[in-house]
């Protein structure tokens, strides 16, 4: 009599008492940052948050999602998966940020050919560390095996939050007046953005990442430097918004200064930069110059050193700065909104550091 092989899901690659077992490991690392509004639901299959603990008066939920792009193949070049998190984090609370939100709570997404213990927990605390950065809670997530889809030890990986505002808190260009002026709020680096074309720039020109970076930086290596985490912006603007100090804020990422700008600046005004004392960071000039990126090009696809752009109201500027300052984040003055009748584009660079725009 003919035998026939007994087919599990183990067998096609998928081990689901593994994926289980991590899932519970997992669970005791963001256990440690809940806030009081999460309710602990085990076995349950969804995360629960009670939003009448928040004493919000008239509250709006918001929510984003993003990933972090392939800046996740120079980190798995690097075998550095440490600032993942951050990235993955960063991108969704920074936007809810961006409209005046608090984040509440935070999921992720993760997809592989195969679970591999180390990889995943490291990814999973520096989401939590992150997550606690921002202020939020990482309730939950996915973790998927998907055999055939990914090579060796490649993955994905994507983070969804949810946050809230009064409605009277909520900042966006509607509160935007003339003559406001406008704050660029220093980034760490390249972020989350651009790295396409980073990754095809050190290709052609067969640049290592373990070579020295050739620009003044912390790290020894210049794969360590372009993986910088992307800067968390919650804690410091918070306060801001809630004390009513900011009109709007747009947060630098894919489609750079002039793109991200833009969505805040209101019909029949025009935003003016301005800023020729402004020291762009070195690895910006160092990648403009090796590939001969135009200054457009280069405000159109990266943040040049400045991650987040806040515009208020003339008179607060000294207490703004003040607060910012406290909280050891650099920002400047870059420019300031003008009403104009006929708007061509509602953003003009005139100096941006010593890049010549002309």
């Amino acid at each position: 009599m003919k035998e026939f092989k007994i087919s599990t899901y183990k067998s096609s690659g998928v081990d689901t008492k593994k994926s289980s077992k991590l899932v519970k490991k997992l669970e005791t690392i963001s256990k440690k940052n809940f806030r009081k509004e999460v309710i602990l639901n085990p076995g349950g299959f969804c995360s629960i948050f009670d939003l009448k603990k928040l004493k919000y008066k008239d509250p709006l939920l918001l929510s984003s999602t993003d990933g972090v792009g392939t800046k996740l193949k120079l980190a798995l070049q690097q075998k550095n998966l440490k600032y993942l998190g951050f990235d993955l984090v960063a991108m969704s609370v920074n936007d809810i940020l961006a409209n005046g939100g608090e984040p509440l709570f935070f999921l992720d997404y993760i997809s592989s050919s195969k679970i591999k213990d180390n990889i995943f927990f490291d990814l999973i605390k520096s989401i939590n560390d992150a997550c606690s950065e921002a202020g939020c809670s990482l309730v939950g997530g996915e973790t998927a095996e998907m055999p055939g889809m990914y090579k060796g030890e490649e993955f994905d990986i994507a983070g969804f939050a949810v946050g809230a505002v009064e409605r009277e808190n909520k900042v966006g260009k509607e509160k935007v007046k003339k003559k406001s002026l406008i704050l660029g709020l220093e980034s760490n680096g390249f972020h989350s953005n651009g790295f396409s074309l980073i990754r095809k720039i050190l290709n052609d020109k067969k640049i290592s990442l373990n070579c020295k970076p050739p620009f003044k930086s912390n790290f020894k290596l210049l794969g360590e430097d372009l993986i910088q985490p992307t800067k968390i912006y919650v804690k410091p603007i918070l306060p801001l918004i809630k004390k009513k100090k900011i009109f709007a804020i747009s947060h630098i990422t894919g489609g750079g200064i002039y793109e991200n700008l833009e969505r805040i600046i209101p019909t029949g005004m025009c935003a003016i930069i301005d800023c020729p004392n402004f020291v762009i960071p070195e690895r910006f000039i160092w990648i403009k110059k090796l590939a001969n990126i135009k200054t457009k090009e280069m405000l159109k696809t990266f943040n040049c050193g400045i991650g987040l752009i806040v515009i208020i109201n003339h008179k607060n500027k000294k207490a703004v700065l003040n607060i910012l300052r406290k909280n050891k984040i650099n920002s400047h003055v870059i420019g300031e909104v003008i009403t104009k009748k006929i708007v061509e584009e509602k953003v003009s660079i005139k100096n941006f550091g010593k890049w010549d725009l002309t």
